[in-house]
């Protein structure tokens, strides 16, 4: 058997072998389906709920004649017990370990979705869960979303841009904190900025002061874009922002700052209502299209008029994520 392979986040891969997963991607949805998985069993662990993520997720399998199990944690699984060497005398009935290595006996792949519970940021930013069972694994394991990264939905978004730009490098992206009643995960924003900044973009990144990125992901993104003749600026004013944007790609996330204090963030976030891409934004833009990994809250993230109108790529996203998903699969799993 191969080395296994795990795609947990979105520099697991090289620059190349994302633009070979672009290539296959596009290459599937212009074909027809065939069946590249016959045989092949993907186990879907969701600690979480999901929509587009299952859903296209199972379509993908079943497009390449695989099957899919949709294993819930609150109903199909033991209490878990992720830290090695633990006296397990508590409520976890099982230890991660375990269950990696039997789930390895029956599947090919294993796709987790674990999003952070807000308790203690130095422990969930480690991702414990998905890397745990990447640890223990040995067939492939996906990270369907987690604390720290969504990488399916950022590299289905280059295809998405590049689908509008053709070569991304040079091309104007902001990246923008809007508002959200409630705290949300910075998985998608480290992702996205960790893919834009491997491929050239030239990227701005705003949000109001207290919504800090991770400096391990700043530092990062900002090593890829010097590499790869790309750029990143931090503003703090989202009009600045989106000025001469090509892209503009929304996305609420919590503050690190106010992790384990839920109520505090509701009343910073209330205090920022103006972060909201609206028709003003967009008019400032150099003809962006918009951008955002859904759901969305209407008229608090996006006006409807922005993401009803024609510059919006939103269900494109959302389509690709199925062609990148069964490209991803070919590569792990054939």
């Amino acid at each position: 058997m191969a080395e296994k392979r795990d795609f947990l986040c979105v520099d697991d891969f090289s620059r190349q072998e994302i633009e070979n997963l672009l290539e296959l991607a596009v290459k599937m949805r212009k074909g027809k389906p065939q069946p590249l998985l016959a045989g092949k069993t993907l186990g879907m662990l969701f600690f979480n709920p999901s929509l587009r993520t299952r859903t296209s997720f199972e379509v993908a399998m079943y497009q390449l004649g695989g099957h899919c199990l949709d294993i819930s944690a609150r109903s199909d699984l033991y209490e878990l017990e992720p830290e090695e060497g633990t006296v397990m005398d508590g409520s976890a009935a099982e230890h991660l370990k375990d269950a990696a290595q039997v789930l390895s006996r029956y599947l090919d792949g294993l796709a987790v979705r674990c999003l952070p519970e807000r308790r203690d940021y130095q422990k969930e930013r480690t991702d414990p869960v998905i890397r745990g069972y990447a640890r223990y694994a040995s067939r492939p394991v996906i990270n369907m979303e987690s604390c720290m990264g969504h990488p399916c939905q950022a590299v289905a978004d280059l295809l998405t841009m590049r689908d509008k730009a053709l070569s991304l490098e040079g091309r104007r992206l902001t990246l923008t904190w809007v508002n959200h009643p409630e705290p949300q995960s910075m998985a998608v924003p480290n992702s996205v900025l960790l893919a834009a900044a491997l491929f050239g973009m030239k990227v701005t990144l705003a949000h109001p002061m207290g919504y800090e990125l991770d400096p391990e992901i700043m530092e990062k993104a900002g090593k890829y874009a010097a590499e790869s003749g790309g750029k990143l600026d931090v503003v703090h004013d989202i009009q600045d922002a989106v000025k001469g944007a090509e892209f503009v790609y929304a996305k609420s996330w919590g503050s690190i700052k106010l992790w384990e204090d839920k109520e505090r963030e509701r009343l910073m976030s209330r205090s920022h209502q103006e972060w909201i891409v609206d028709r003003a934004a967009m008019d400032r833009t150099d003809r962006a299209w918009f951008m955002h990994p859904l759901p969305v809250r209407r008229n608090v993230a996006v006006t409807d008029d922005v993401l009803d109108g024609d510059r919006s790529i939103v269900y494109d996203q959302a389509e690709n994520r199925l062609h990148l998903q069964k490209a991803l699969l070919v590569t792990l799993l054939a």
